[in-house]
C-alpha cells in the first residue's frame, strides 16, 4: 500500500467525519432561511418564529420579533412561561372573529398587550356546531377556498384589518409580536404573505413557508376528519373539509392573482391598500431585518439594520 493511497484514504475519512458533523447545522440553517424556527408549545401545533428567513437581498429576519401561530386557548403554564420569559412576547394580535374568541379565548398572559383585529366582518365567522359545519361543507363549492383567499385581500374590512396589523408592526416598542387566527393557516397565512412581501422575501420562499402548515396541522386535521365522519358521510362535505384544512398553492396563488387584478402588483397593493409607503416599508425593514456582512473563518457575521 503506497503512501499516496494512504493519504487519499485519510482525507476521505476526514471529509466524511467533517460532513457528518456539520451537515445537521447546514440543514438547520437552510430550513430556517425558509421556515424560521418552530416554537414548541404543548398547547399549539403551528407556532413559528419567522427569525432566520432570508430575503431576496440576503437580509435575514431578526429572531424573536415576529411569531405566527394558531390559537392560544390551550396554553399550559409552561407554554405561558416560554412565551413571556423565553420568547419575550410583548403583543398578541388575534385575527379571529368575536364569536370565535368568545368560545375559545386565548389564555391570559400577564403583562402582554392583547389586540383583537378580526379579518372577517361577520362577528360569528367560524362559529358553528359540528352538525351545522357538516351542512355548510356539503353546500360549499370546490373552489370556495380560492374565493375565500381572494376575499381576504380585496374585501375592505379585511384590508382594514391587515392595514391595522402593519401599523402595529411599524409602531413596535419592545418584545415580540405574536399574531394568530384559529389554525395559523388562512388569515395568519395571508398576514405572513403580506409582511414577508413587505420585508423583501421571495414569492417562492413565501409559498414554501405557507405550505409548511400542512405538516404542522396533519395530526389535528386527521382527528377532526374522523370526528366529522361520525356526523356525516356526505362525500362533498368530507371533500370540502379536506380542502378547508389544507394549505394549497392554488389558495395563495388565488390571493396573488386577486392582488394583481385589482392593484397591478404586490408593491402597489402594499402602498395603496395597506398604506405602506416606501418610507414605511424601509422603516419596517430597519426594525425587522439584519444584513449579512461577511464570513470570517467559516462563520457568518451580521450587522443590525436598526435597534431591536
Amino acid at each position: 500500500m503506497n503512501e499516496k493511497y494512504v493519504t487519499r484514504m485519510v482525507l476521505l475519512v476526514v471529509s466524511i467525519i467533517y460532513w457528518g458533523a456539520f451537515q445537521p447545522t447546514l440543514v438547520k440553517a437552510s430550513s430556517q432561511s425558509v421556515y424560521g424556527t418552530p416554537v414548541h408549545l404543548t398547547g399549539t401545533v403551528n407556532t413559528h418564529d419567522l427569525g432566520g428567513i432570508i430575503t431576496k437581498n440576503d437580509h435575514h429576519i431578526k429572531k424573536g420579533l415576529l411569531i405566527r401561530s394558531d390559537a392560544l386557548s390551550h396554553l399550559t403554564k409552561k407554554d405561558k412561561w416560554q412565551l413571556t420569559q423565553q420568547k419575550h412576547v410583548g403583543t398578541i394580535i388575534d385575527f379571529r372573529s368575536a364569536g370565535e374568541i368568545k368560545i375559545a379565548k386565548d389564555r391570559n398572559l400577564s403583562g402582554i398587550i392583547y389586540r383583537h383585529d378580526s379579518v372577517m366582518a361577520n362577528r360569528n365567522f367560524g362559529v358553528h356546531t359540528r352538525r351545522q359545519y357538516a351542512n355548510q361543507l356539503a353546500n360549499k363549492h370546490a373552489n370556495s377556498m380560492q374565493l375565500f383567499y381572494q376575499k381576504m385581500v380585496t374585501n375592505p374590512y379585511s384590508i382594514k384589518a391587515y392595514h391595522t396589523f402593519a401599523n402595529q408592526l411599524l409602531n413596535r416598542k419592545q418584545g415580540a409580536y405574536l399574531y394568530h387566527c384559529t389554525y395559523g393557516k388562512d388569515r395568519t397565512g395571508i398576514a405572513t404573505m403580506l409582511i414577508l412581501s413587505c420585508l423583501g422575501v421571495s414569492k417562492q420562499t413565501i409559498m414554501k413557508n405557507y405550505l409548511a402548515s400542512n405538516k404542522a396541522l396533519k395530526a389535528l386535521t386527521h382527528t377532526e376528519y374522523r370526528q366529522l365522519k361520525r356526523i356525516t358521510h356526505n362525500q362533498r362535505a368530507l371533500a370540502n373539509f379536506k380542502r378547508s384544512k389544507a394549505a394549497k398553492r392554488s389558495y395563495l396563488n388565488a390571493a396573488y392573482r386577486a392582488i394583481d387584478q385589482h392593484y397591478g402588483s404586490m408593491n402597489r397593493y402594499l402602498n395603496v391598500a395597506l398604506g405602506l409607503s416606501t418610507r414605511k416599508i424601509h422603516a419596517l425593514r430597519t426594525i425587522y431585518l439584519t444584513i449579512k456582512l461577511t464570513t470570517i473563518a467559516g462563520c457568518q457575521t451580521f450587522i443590525w439594520l436598526g435597534r431591536s
